[in-house]
């Protein structure tokens, strides 16, 4: 009997994450936008990202040795 017990204590336990990570996955969606800015300073792509979107930005690089991007991370 606490065998079958703990069977549907896991099984119970296995469905309830997943609804839960089906449930998250609906409400985070996250997007990216491309600030022009030329050259890329880490402070001011940061702090143009979330002045206008509420985000998080980066100077990123597409290339090893390519001029740096602000990328603007946000919910969307």
């Amino acid at each position: 009997m606490a065998k079958i017990s703990c069977s549907y204590f896991l099984i119970l336990m296995l469905v309830l994450s997943v609804f839960s990570v089906v449930e998250k996955a609906k409400g985070d969606r996250r997007c990216t936008l491309l600030i022009d800015l030329s050259p890329c300073y880490p402070d001011d792509c940061r702090l143009n990202c979330y002045a206008e979107r509420n985000g998080v930005g980066e100077c990123i690089a597409s290339k090893v040795g390519s001029t740096p991007n602000c990328v603007c991370t946000y919910n969307c």
